[in-house]
């Protein structure tokens, strides 16, 4: 029997964080048009949001326990074993190609460990028989009729072999930066019409591992879910699609190029300078992040969103790695 999530446990728990007073959500195709919260001060809100915060990294909180795969990672997104296995990693080629498929495996960890362990062929072994990517992340638009767990013993070797030297940069990329160049590539070489999600993952991780070569403080804009916890936080109006950035190509930085954008800007730089944030480091990652946990939580907890299908643990991290802090 293969080693399952923990069951769900019970829902009365004295841990579990709620939400009173907060509204019925008004959907419009499967999504909320209102604030939920808008019977809280912008302060009451702030301060709903870090006890979610500081919940994260307890896992006494019954969604938050029972459901690692969705809730994932820990509060300060650099304490994984992905990245304490690669921080140590030299060779360029391998931390790019390393990298490209956790992320394009949906982080799946056995995949993962395949590859770092014993190579491509006996990853591609292993695939005969076991699933090559997690099923419960995000969709990557791969070309049609691609085969995926053969994209991945083929392409990223190849994409790594391309890209490698951007690493090589005299001084330290951004993670948008790093993003967006092999997001083009890609999309020129491979025939991708929509890879940024990946390869923002991609650069992340690349950030907390080796941050001598990408600034793991840089900007990284945020996923559908953590624009929507935004506009749960700070009410108004949710900013998702209108905000418009522009990579600057001699110094990596990401700007804000209209007024959503430089809002957006302006709303992580007030939740990273809160003195009851309980976050202290990579604030751009690690805000983005907890805010699209934060809207799940949130959005569960309201009846529109569920939980996803639970899968092995081993899928997500080694055994004995626990997300409690």
């Amino acid at each position: 029997m293969q080693n399952t999530i923990e069951d769900f446990i019970d829902d009365s728990s004295t841990n579990k964080i709620i939400y009173p007073n907060s509204s019925e959500p008004i959907l419009k195709k499967g999504k909320p048009t209102n604030c939920l919260l808008e019977n809280y001060s912008l302060e009451e809100r702030f301060q709903k949001f870090f006890e979610f915060c500081r919940a994260y990294d307890v896992r006494e909180e019954p969604l938050l326990k029972a459901n690692p795969q969705q809730f994932s990672h820990r509060l300060h997104w650099d304490e994984m074993p992905y990245v304490d296995e690669m921080k140590d990693e030299k060779d360029l080629k391998t931390l790019l190609h390393h990298t490209i498929v956790w992320s394009f495996s949906n982080e799946h960890w056995l995949t993962f460990r395949a590859l770092r362990d014993h190579g491509i062929e006996a990853m591609k072994t292993r695939f005969e028989t076991e699933r090559h990517a997690r099923s419960d992340l995000f969709q990557i638009y791969y070309p049609k009729g691609t085969i995926v767990r053969d994209w991945l013993c083929e392409v990223p070797q190849q994409i790594a072999e391309d890209c490698y030297s951007i690493l090589e940069s005299d001084r330290r990329l951004t993670m948008m930066e790093l993003a967006s160049k092999l997001e083009r590539h890609t999309k020129e070489k491979f025939g991708f019409r929509n890879v940024m999600y990946p390869f923002k993952n991609l650069s992340r991780h690349i950030a907390m591992a080796r941050p001598d070569l990408v600034d793991p403080e840089s900007w990284v804009t945020p996923g559908t879910l953590s624009f929507y916890g935004l506009w749960q936080l700070f009410g108004g109006k949710n900013l998702f699609g209108k905000t418009k950035f522009e990579l600057d190509e001699s110094t990596g930085a990401y700007k804000p190029i209209n007024d959503p954008a430089k809002e957006l800007v302006r709303q992580f730089n007030e939740v990273a300078a809160h003195p009851d944030n309980p976050m202290k480091r990579q604030y751009n990652i690690n805000i983005e992040d907890k805010a699209c946990m934060w809207c799940k939580h949130l959005f569960i907890r309201h009846g529109i969103k569920g939980t996803t299908k639970k899968i092995p643990y081993d899928w997500v991290y080694p055994k004995t790695f626990s997300l409690k802090k």
